[in-house]
């Protein structure tokens, strides 16, 4: 490649896409992310204020911010391709987008944009795409290619269906063509999740986008079939035609089964089951929607007690926190492919949790971030994963409420909420599932921080790229690490035994002021009869403390009066009328202040 670096506008309504983009486009030295934007408002905005791109990377889903929607909606997406062409007509165009109809393919590249690569493809040939256009030259993937083709044959077929209604042939059209499509492109994502087990930076990316990548296939399969699939009845081709016609598809869920055959023997308790999962799956892109949202607002921390986060300048604080909801997100789908059972699920809790903070330390920092010591290089994250044990212990086993999280968005389990159960989907349930995601979500970013003070927490570089300015010196970085050490001891011997005493958990979540602490109602018997050491004592002081003080209280009522009466009516009598009320008085404010002690 040359010395000449190419400026980038990268355009797409996903802030995390977007940032996972930018994150990995910084390791090619001759391509540069000069300005984002997310709506076409945005775009032309910063167009018409003088901004000068050698290539524009387009989302078409721009005008979707819905990921119900994203996957079938592009119309903004399409019309601001048009707009660009004929207003910025020197403006390379990259079409970066989710899988398409090759009738919406063959719109696109008739408006002239000079490529189009699919999101999820291969990093190589993601970059490949990005180069060629950026100078100047055409690019289409073999796949889209194959896709437009056999669009053709397909057409060619439908010539010999019965004849029908144009709105009729439409519909139908439509339904299947879409159900083909998603149903095509969830096979290609599971393969290629599949096979993305490499440890160099730009495979683990592309996980992180296949993620959210397939939820928003499932979320819009459900949406297609929700719209049309129950309308529409797909005519049967003639015997001469059933063959090439009658061909397999892959559900949401990975099981290969053929449609003709499904449509005949699907019975009620298969429609039950197929709604439950579409029911989870609109459940968990509402989710995820608003807990992104939430992301954007303050995240002060304004619990009354040190995190970890609260060392990171609030950019780098909202990017760990934004890879911790992408590795969540990518573990349940992995799960969903997996075909995991409700009862092989809680023996596996503890290697989940441990993956997912694995996985958020490598995307955070980077698989090859290194530090230059004097002998030799350091690889940070190499450091940081050794700590494996420890952080599993102080922190990954301590995630409240996980299992029953998953549980939850995977099988449609009931959560109990204060002695009640909830559906899924219902008020009660989705409050308490944002909780114990959002804690969920911070306790990851906590535990992938904590190492890093263990172990570079004085290195100027590390300092300067991630810590607060106000907290660079080397007194206040150990004043903190201070803070965070007695809130460890204050929470291993006096706090959690108090909360499993009480049947608590404090759980940390975003507010509109920043991170606080709320309180919810869980038994924890088990864990009350493990305890042992400091930790049962001060269960038993706390016991004794319930049955001793309303008695002690008593008592010392009791005593008080008693001797207000001997000062009053005994030694009183004998020192007048107004020796008699400065002791009475003596008498009662003693008798108060011993109720208070």
């Amino acid at each position: 490649m040359s010395d000449e670096i190419y400026r980038l506008l990268l355009i797409d309504a996903d802030r995390i896409f977007r940032m996972g983009m930018r994150s990995w486009l910084a390791q090619f030295s001759e391509l540069e992310v000069v300005a984002e934007a997310e709506t076409v408002a945005e775009v032309l905005g910063i167009l018409r204020g003088g901004g000068d791109f050698d290539l524009a990377i387009l989302d078409l889903n721009i005008g979707t911010k819905n990921s119900e929607l994203a996957a079938i909606n592009c119309q903004a997406g399409l019309e601001l391709c048009q707009r660009l062409k004929l207003e910025y007509p020197q403006l390379p165009i990259l079409v970066l987008s989710y899988p398409q109809e090759p009738p919406v393919v063959e719109m696109v590249l008739r408006t002239g944009v000079e490529g189009y690569c699919l999101k999820g493809a291969n990093p190589d040939e993601l970059i490949t795409a990005i180069r060629q256009v950026a100078l100047g030259n055409q690019y289409l993937d073999d796949r889209q290619r194959l896709v437009i083709n056999q669009s053709k044959q397909s057409n060619r077929l439908m010539r010999n269906l019965p004849e029908q209604t144009i709105v009729a042939i439409v519909k139908r059209n439509f339904y299947l063509s879409g159900m083909r499509g998603i149903d095509r492109v969830l096979a290609e994502v599971k393969a290629n999740l599949a096979s993305t087990n490499s440890d160099q930076i730009s495979d683990q990316i592309a996980k992180m986008v296949l993620a959210g990548q397939a939820r928003e296939l499932q979320a819009a399969r459900w949406l297609v079939n929700r719209l049309w699939g129950q309308q529409i009845e797909p005519a049967m081709p003639p015997a001469n035609t059933v063959s090439n016609l009658d061909e397999k598809f892959i559900d949401f869920d990975g099981e290969i089964s053929d449609r003709t055959t499904k449509k005949a023997n699907n019975t009620a308790q298969d429609q039950t089951e197929e709604q439950a999962r579409n029911n989870a799956l609109a459940v968990q892109a509402s989710l995820w929607d608003k807990t992104v949202n939430k992301l954007q607002s303050s995240l002060l921390n304004i619990s009354k007690t040190p995190l970890e986060i609260d060392i990171l300048k609030d950019e780098k604080k909202r990017q760990l926190l934004y890879v911790a909801l992408r590795q969540i997100e990518q573990s349940i789908t992995d799960l969903r492919f997996s075909q995991i059972q409700p009862s092989q699920l809680e023996l596996k809790i503890p290697d989940i949790l441990k993956s997912i903070w694995q996985e958020t330390i490598i995307n955070f920092f980077g698989k090859y971030y290194v530090l230059n010591n004097i002998d030799s290089e350091v690889n940070v994250v190499d450091i940081l994963l050794k700590e494996e044990e420890i952080v599993q212990t102080e922190f990954l086993d301590k995630i409240p409420q996980f299992d029953n999280f998953l549980s939850h968005l995977l099988f449609e389990t009931e959560l109990v909420i204060d002695d009640s159960s909830a559906a899924i989907g219902t008020p009660e349930a989705m409050q308490r599932v944002e909780i114990i995601l959002d804690n969920l979500i911070i306790q990851i970013a906590n535990a992938v921080i904590q190492p890093l003070l263990n172990n570079f927490a004085n290195i100027e570089e590390i300092k300067h790229n991630f810590y607060r300015y106000n907290l660079l010196a080397t007194r206040e970085i150990e004043r903190f690490r201070n803070d965070l050490s007695w809130k460890y001891r204050l929470e291993k011997y006096i706090s959690e035994p108090q909360l499993i005493f009480e049947s608590r958990h404090i759980l940390l979540t975003f507010a509109d002021r920043g991170i606080k602490r709320v309180t919810i109602y869980t038994p924890r018997n088990e864990e009350l009869q493990q305890l042992e050491g400091v930790q049962l004592a001060v269960t038993l002081v706390l016991e004794l403390q319930d049955t001793i003080a309303p008695r002690l209280k008593s008592a010392i009522s009791f005593i008080g009066s008693g001797f207000v009466y001997v000062l009053t009516n005994v030694i009183g009598r004998g020192i007048g009328l107004i020796g008699r009320g400065v002791v009475q008085g003596i008498g009662n404010a003693w008798q108060e202040n011993r109720n208070k002690k």
